[in-house]
C-alpha cells in the first residue's frame, strides 16, 4: 500500500512530520526568541502560541485531508485575528500557508478541493478585515496584497497540476495492466486451445498409421479388405489436416502426445447431466443432425458449452439452465441460457471466460454474443460456420 506520492504510509508521514517540525520550529522563533526578528504576535503567548501550534499540526494529514489540513491551518490565523483585531506576517506564517495550499490542489478531489477554496477563501477575508495594518488605499499596500495572493495562488494551480499529471500517470498504468491482463488471459486461453488442438490432431495421425498397419497387413492375403483402411485413412487424414490448418498461427509452449479420445457434442448431454445429479436444473437439446461434426469443432463446441454451463454455476446457482445445439445450413449454434440465480459468496477466477469462448470460436471463424438478459439471467450464442474459414 502506497501514499498518493507512491510512497509507504509511514514514509510519508514521516516526511510531513519532518516539514511540520520546520514550522513549529519558525513559529518557536518567533514567540519566544525573536531570532532576527521581532516578536509582534499580539496576545499573550500561553494562548498564541497552541493556537498557531494546532493550525502547523493540522498539515500532518495534508495527504489524507487535505480541505482539513488547509481550513484547520487558516482557521487559527482568522481566529487570533477576530480576537485581537490585529494580523500576523512572517516566514512562521508564509511557509505553512503556501504548503497547505499546494497540498490541498496536489491532493483534493473536485468537491473536497471546492469546499478547501471556499473556506480558504472565507477565513482569509476575515483575517485581512480585522487587520488594521493591511491598508489598501496605499499603492504599494495594494501592488504588495496582489503580488503575495498570486504567489498563493500559483501554489494552489501547481498542486492542481501535479495531481491531474499524477492522475494521468494512474490512469495509463491502470490501462496498460488492464492490457497485459488481457494479453496474458487470451494467451493462456490460445495455449490451452492449441494442446487441445493438438490432441486431436495426433489422435487422427494415430488412426491413420494403425489403419495403414491394417492395411499393409491384408494387401497380398485379401485386397478387398484393403477399401475400408484406406477410406478410414483418407477420412482421417482429412481431418486432420484441417485441424492443422485451424492451428496455424496458436502459440504453445508445451507438446504433450495426449492420445486420449476428445470430448464432443454429444459428450454434452452428459455435463448437462452431472450437473442435474448435482442440484442444477439443466435441460439439453442436441440435433441429430450435429453428431458427425470434425471432432476438432465437436471440441469447442463441447468447451463453450462446458464454460456457459460453468459461469451460470458461478453467478446463477439454482436458476434453470438451458443448452440448445442445432444445425443450419451454413452453421451449426449452440445457445445457452439460464435465469436469475444466486451468485457465489466470493466468487473466483478472473472473468475471462468469455474470452476462452471467443478465441475458440475465432479459430473456426466463429463469433460468441453473450448478454445479460432483462431478468437478471445471461444468453450465449456461439456461431461456427460449417464451410472452412
Amino acid at each position: 500500500m502506497t501514499s498518493r506520492l507512491g510512497l509507504p504510509p509511514g514514509r510519508a508521514l514521516l516526511l510531513d512530520a519532518g516539514l511540520v517540525s520546520v514550522f513549529v520550529a519558525l513559529l518557536l522563533n518567533k514567540e519566544f526568541l525573536g531570532i532576527g526578528t521581532p516578536t509582534d504576535i499580539v496576545g499573550k503567548t500561553w494562548w498564541t502560541f497552541p493556537l498557531f501550534l494546532l493550525g502547523d499540526l493540522a498539515l500532518l494529514v495534508r495527504r489524507r485531508r487535505p480541505e482539513v489540513a488547509a481550513i484547520g491551518f487558516y482557521a487559527t490565523y482568522a481566529l487570533h485575528a477576530l480576537v485581537t483585531s490585529a494580523g500576523v506576517e512572517g516566514a512562521f506564517e508564509l511557509f505553512p500557508a503556501l504548503t497547505a495550499l499546494y497540498s490541498l490542489g496536489a491532493y483534493a478531489e473536485r468537491q473536497r478541493l471546492a469546499i478547501g477554496v471556499l473556506g480558504v477563501v472565507g477565513l482569509s477575508a476575515l483575517h485581512d478585515t480585522r487587520d488594521p495594518a493591511l491598508s489598501l488605499s496605499d499603492d504599494t499596500e495594494v501592488w504588495s496584497y496582489l503580488m503575495w495572493t498570486c504567489v498563493l495562488l500559483l501554489f494552489l494551480v501547481g498542486g492542481v497540476l501535479v495531481r491531474t499529471a499524477r492522475q494521468g500517470r494512474e490512469q495509463r498504468g491502470a490501462a496498460e495492466e488492464a492490457e497485459r491482463a488481457r494479453a496474458e488471459a487470451v494467451a493462456s486461453e490460445r495455449a490451452k486451445i492449441a494442446r487441445e488442438l493438438h490432441d486431436v490432431v495426433t489422435h487422427n495421425v494415430n488412426v491413420v498409421v494403425m489403419q495403414a498397419m491394417a492395411a499393409s497387413g491384408v494387401l497380398e492375403s485379401d485386397p478387398s479388405r484393403v477399401r475400408a483402411p484406406l477410406e478410414a485413412i483418407e477420412s482421417s487424414g482429412r481431418e486432420a489436416l484441417a485441424e492443422m490448418r485451424r492451428m496455424l498461427g496458436v502459440l504453445r509452449e508445451e507438446d504433450e502426445l495426449l492420445l486420449a479420445p476428445q470430448p464432443g457434442v454429444s459428450d454434452i448431454t452428459r455435463l448437462a447431466e452431472t450437473l442435474q445429479h448435482a442440484g442444477q436444473p439443466v435441460s439439453c437439446h442436441i440435433d441429430e443432425s450435429v453428431v458427425d461434426l470434425p471432432d476438432g469443432m465437436g471440441m469447442v463446441l463441447f468447451r463453450i458449452a462446458q464454460e456457459a454451463l460453468t459461469n451460470a454455476m458461478k453467478h446463477a446457482r439454482g436458476a434453470a439452465l438451458s443448452i440448445v445445439v442445432r444445425r443450419t445450413s451454413t452453421t451449426v449454434e449452440l445457445e445457452g441460457l439460464n435465469g436469475a440465480g444466486t451468485p457465489e459468496d466470493e466468487p473466483t477466477g478472473a472473468r475471462h471466460g468469455l474470452i476462452g469462448m471467443r478465441e475458440r470460436a475465432a479459430l473456426f471463424g466463429g463469433r460468441v454474443d453473450a448478454r445479460p438478459t432483462g431478468d437478471g439471467g445471461f444468453h450465449v450464442v456461439a456461431t461456427l460456420p460449417l464451410a472452412p474459414a
